[in-house]
């Protein structure tokens, strides 16, 4: 008896010594972001979708697995399991069609989709970018890497950009290497509550970066660019879970009015979006990294579809898949499912390549993904 307490005891000791270990990494590697300066802070104080300690969602939105519609229960050690033996086609088995970015084809009114959440676009002579991610959707090396592609889009393709649109601060959203990348190219940073200090501590300057609660909106020349809200939720270490805000974004040009819904499940904020800001020319949508057992903060397809509807938007891109393994699911069963919730709806469905520029004059919409193996 006195050996096995022993040896709980000393079991017990490693793991404090891991977990310990673990947060100082989170606190020192720069890769896990950066803590609100003061400033941030009591914005955050008063914003009313913080409750003194974390953001919170429009609706009751628990982010632990949940029991699927069949009963299913599952737990870490399933998930454990399914990452070390995953199904057949989960991943690509030969390298995606991509095109390399060709910055002749950018014009107003043009967008390209270089993978996952990642848009490129030009409104009023200003070219934006979304949740710019162009490595691991992992803060370390090793998990998250991308597919392999016939080209791979880098920083180093993208041309100077007036506006950086982020979303949230999950990894695959936030690339911590991109932003450095992309920072001496950019001229401002738009970002939700809190985020700002993750830029901070990776070298953007405070003047380059505005920080927005929910409905706020800032104005880039005639670019009204609102941040709205979204049902998910944030955090890139083992201690700051809903510490800075998640959010969808309206971008509103006088010609063109674009949505890009960032992440998160399907809900009531849709169809109020629609109602406040629609109809809306084009949005990027989330369609992809769902599970049965996370059904509030991913959209599946056909939600993804519903939440179009709702929207209000005349053409959507399909967004958030093709990039990550990040769902136990077919790399190509979002993108089917899409098209086939969406065969009788009035919104036009574009479905470009990887680093393919187009405009709504122009829409592709090749199935490409059908010739990979």
């Amino acid at each position: 008896m006195r050996k096995l307490f022993q040896c709980v005891k000393k079991m017990s000791a490693l793991f404090a010594s891991l977990l310990l270990g673990a947060v100082a990494c989170s606190n020192l590697y720069p890769a896990f972001g950066g803590s609100p300066d003061e400033q941030s802070r009591a914005k955050i104080n008063k914003s009313p979708n913080f409750d003194g300690k974390t953001f919170v969602n429009l609706e009751p939105t628990p982010t632990g697995f949940q029991k699927a519609a069949n009963g299913e229960e599952t737990s870490w050690l399933k998930r454990i399991f399914e990452i070390a033996f995953p199904p057949d086609g989960k991943q690509p088995s030969e390298p995606l069609p991509s095109l390399k970015l060709d910055t002749t084809q950018i014009e107003n009114g043009s967008f390209t989709w270089l993978g996952h959440s990642t848009v490129l676009f030009k409104l009023n002579d200003k070219i934006l970018i979304t949740d710019p991610v162009f490595h691991r959707a992992s803060p370390i090396f090793f998990g998250g890497k991308p597919f392999t592609m016939t080209y791979t889009p880098s920083v180093a393709d993208l041309p100077a950009i007036d506006a950086v649109i982020i979303s949230h601060d999950h990894y695959d959203h936030l690339d911590y290497q991109a932003i450095q990348e992309i920072n001496p190219k950019t001229t401002h940073f738009y970002v939700p509550l809190g985020v700002k200090g993750h830029l901070q501590r990776w070298g953007v300057p405070d003047e380059k970066i505005t920080e927005l609660d929910w409905y706020e909106h800032a104005q880039l020349d005639q670019l009204h660019i609102t941040l709205t809200p979204s049902r998910h939720f944030s955090g890139r270490g083992l201690t700051n879970r809903n510490t800075t805000l998640w959010g969808s974004w309206v971008i509103k040009s006088p010609l063109l009015t674009v949505f890009f819904n960032g992440d998160g499940g399907y809900g009531q904020h849709y169809k109020l979006l629609g109602e406040k800001y629609g109809p809306f020319d084009i949005a990027l949508i989330e369609n992809g990294a769902y599970d049965d057992h996370w059904p509030l903060i991913h959209m599946t397809p056909e939600q993804s579809v519903q939440a179009t509807v709702d929207l209000k938007a005349k053409v959507v891109l399909p967004i958030h898949w093709a990039k990550f393994d990040l769902a136990n699911h077919n790399w190509r069963d979002p993108i089917q499912r899409f098209l086939t919730a969406a065969e009788k709806q009035d919104f036009q469905t574009v479905t470009p390549k990887i680093g393919q520029t187009f405009t709504l004059n122009k829409l592709p919409q090749e199935d490409w993904w059908s010739v990979v193996k």
